[in-house]
């Protein structure tokens, strides 16, 4: 999701550079949902709502590893067609959705496929009030 214009201020400056360091510093330069190693490639399978699992693939016979629970699991049959290689980027998540509360306790280094799947709720209910609001269907109604 692109950061509104309006919030953008909070992700620029020194400031937000010296926090997002420290947070991924913290996490290891890994998601800590899923554990994704950040800036690397990895394969990954599926984007259901079972989730995406996804695996290292510098190791002999790497285990699968599910990003909604964070253990591995073994998937015997699955398209080769339908695994993918990506880049791992790591992004910093306002656990509150509260863009400006930097305290670390609120902050945490997720990938984007986690990130997004933990404010699907919240940029859902986003969206509806912004729709809502543009659209007023009782205007005028007395």
């Amino acid at each position: 999701m692109p950061i509104r214009a309006e919030f953008r201020h909070f992700y620029r400056g020194a400031g937000w550079a010296a926090t997002r360091a420290r947070i991924l510093e913290r996490a290891e330069w890994q998601c800590e949902q899923c554990g994704k190693p950040g800036g690397m490639e990895v394969q990954v399978f599926g984007t259901g709502s079972c989730g995406q699992v996804w695996r290292h693939g510098w190791r002999k016979n790497p285990k699968w590893t599910s990003c909604l629970t964070g253990k591995k699991i073994s998937l015997r049959l699955f398209a080769p067609q339908d695994v993918r290689t990506i880049r791992v980027v790591l992004t910093i998540a306002h656990l509150n959705h509260v863009a400006g509360d930097d305290r670390d306790e609120n902050l945490r280094a997720l990938c984007q496929w986690c990130h997004l799947n933990y404010d699907r709720q919240f940029h859902r209910d986003t969206r509806a009030a912004r729709k809502d609001a543009a659209r007023p269907l009782l205007a005028g109604v007395a």
